[in-house]
Formats: C-alpha cells, sequence, structure tokens
C-alpha cells in the first residue's frame, strides 16, 4: 500500500511491529510471537501499549533512534535465533532499551489521519479494532506471490513456527484448521492458509471493513486506487498518482519498483511445478473462498 504511504494527508507508520525494524515491537511482543493470537476483550498490556504508541503516529526520540542503529547491525543468523524462540543479544537489548515508548502524539497535517501497514496482526485484528478507534482496509495478496517474496527475499516469516504456538495446536486439534504438513515448505504454505483464513472470518464479522486484493490493484492501479480512495473517505492528489506512474517499472528485491502488469501471476515463474502442487494440495484444505486452489496451476 505504498501508494496510500505516499499520501501527504497522511502521516505513514509502516510496520511499527515488526521486531526487524521496530524495538518497541520486540519488547511488547516477546511473549505473544511474530503473529499474536489474541481475541477481544483478551488482555496483553504490552502489545496494548505498542499500539497505543502507533496510533499517535509511532513518534520517535533519542532513544529509539539509538535502538534503530542497534537493529541495522543485527544479521542472519543472529535474527533467525529469535523467531526461533532463541537468545539474540542485540534484538534484546534493543527491545530493553525501546521499551514503553513515549506517547507524545507526532505531527499530523491539518485535517490528516495516521495510515498504520501491519502484515503481523491477522490473528488479532478484531483484537485491535475493539481497542482502538481505526477504519480497516484488508489487503490480501495471492498465496504463491507472498511464498515467492518469503523465499526469494529471505524473509524472516519463513523462520517462525505457527504452528507451535499453543493457540493453533489447539485449533488443530478441535479440528477447526488442518493440521501442518511435515516439511518445512508444507508448513510455509500452511501458515499463509492460516493467516488468510483468519482474515476472512474476521471479515464475515466486520462488514464495514474494506476490502481488496493486491492483483486487483495492480490492474489498471490508477483507476483502482481512485476508487479505493473514495471508499476510504480520502482524497485523490496528484502526489499519489505520480507515486504510482514513476512506479511502474522493472525492479527487484527490497525497492518498490514493479510493472504492474507482471505482478498479479508472477508466482506463476517463481514457483516450481512442485511447489505449486504442494500450495494448492495444502490450501484445498482450508474453506478460503478469496482464492480456489484448484486454479493454482503454472
Amino acid at each position: 500500500m505504498r501508494a496510500l504511504a505516499a499520501d501527504p494527508t497522511l502521516l505513514s507508520v509502516m510496520e511499527p511491529d515488526n521486531e526487524v525494524r521496530s524495538a518497541p515491537a520486540i519488547w511488547a511482543k516477546r511473549r505473544s510471537g511474530r503473529y499474536p493470537v489474541l481475541r477481544p476483550g483478551d488482555r496483553d498490556d504490552r502489545l496494548a501499549s505498542l499500539w497505543s504508541w502507533v496510533m499517535d503516529g509511532a513518534p520517535q526520540d533519542a532513544r529509539l533512534r539509538a535502538t534503530d542503529l542497534m537493529l541495522r547491525a543485527v544479521r542472519p543468523p543472529e535474527n533467525r535465533r529469535y523467531y526461533r524462540g532463541g537468545f539474540a543479544p542485540l534484538m534484546r537489548l534493543a527491545g530493553m532499551v525501546g521499551a514503553r515508548p513515549d506517547h507524545r502524539t507526532a505531527d499530523v497535517a491539518p485535517g490528516g489521519r495516521v495510515f498504520v501497514k501491519t502484515v503481523y496482526m491477522p490473528l488479532a485484528l478484531e483484537w485491535l479494532t475493539s481497542r482502538f478507534d481505526a477504519d480497516v482496509l484488508v489487503l490480501f495478496r495471492h498465496p504463491g506471490n507472498v511464498l515467492a517474496s518469503w523465499i526469494s527475499l529471505d524473509l524472516n516469516d519463513r523462520y517462525v513456527r505457527l504452528d507451535q504456538e499453543p493457540t493453533i495446536r489447539r485449533l488443530v486439534a478441535a479440528g477447526e484448521l488442518p493440521p501442518p504438513g511435515p516439511d518445512p515448505f508444507e508448513r510455509l504454505v500452511w501458515q499463509v492458509g492460516v493467516l488468510d483464513l483468519a482474515l476472512e472470518r474476521s471479515l464475515e464479522r466486520q462488514p464495514t471493513w474494506v476490502r481488496r486484493t493486491h492483483e486487483e490493484l495492480c490492474v489498471e492501479p490508477v483507476a483502482r486506487f481512485r476508487s479505493l480512495y473514495e471508499e476510504l473517505g480520502l482524497e485523490w492528489n496528484p502526489r499519489a498518482e505520480d507515486y504510482l506512474i514513476s512506479n511502474d517499472r522493472p525492479g527487484e528485491g527490497f525497492p518498490t519498483q514493479r510493472v504492474s502488469a507482471d505482478q498479479a501471476d508472477g508466482w506463476k515463474h517463481r514457483l516450481d511445478a512442485t511447489q505449486i502442487d504442494t500450495m494448492r494440495r495444502v490450501l484445498a484444505q482450508f474453506p478460503l473462498t478469496t482464492w480456489d486452489p484448484d486454479e493454482f496451476t503454472p
């Protein structure tokens, strides 16, 4: 959603709950894990404190700027040990220094709003909105494109063991979720299924939330984003349009430049036939409505 983040009327806060980038997230999520599992009414004081800071615009001070320098020095395998529940000294230190971030309100343009991007709250999104007044846009991305990105960019989400989270294990034992597969790639696909299913079920209970897919926004992006702005109550502006047009060009890695027309089916040439077959087989066990696994063919 970089096009929304480019809007000058929005104070953009990008992944403030990502432990790689945010020391307060390390402090707040040490017990809840990479993907917190919470329902409305559950208590998690640290996570609530983190999101109170986020909703204020995630204001920075000298202490948090110091933790940014610490986190930039963290490289694999140290961060991977952390996501596997191991000891990562520099990340632990950054988390202690960045604990209980300052809740003073950050500067927001007159008439502006705070825009927050997170990919780590699908299993706690209704908990979040039960505590904070927020409009929600749920953006799905094709499971094949998610998997291809996790693998090609070697993202730390590959090393999260969501199948070992106690609440998730209880849901599997109760038959509410299919069991994870025996090998790492099957577990990775299964994890995507768990996250997508949680979002779909939340949307069923929250009819006012806005829903889109990444792939549909890549088709005629200017027109699609203009419509999205209207639905979100935002005013379309030249800066957002210029951003979309200027970034519609070849790119790779973490920079956001991409040819939009190539994105929808990119997974078909980024995953091999065996991986696609495994993705289709594993996701067929989930009652997903956004995607039809039977259509997952090279």
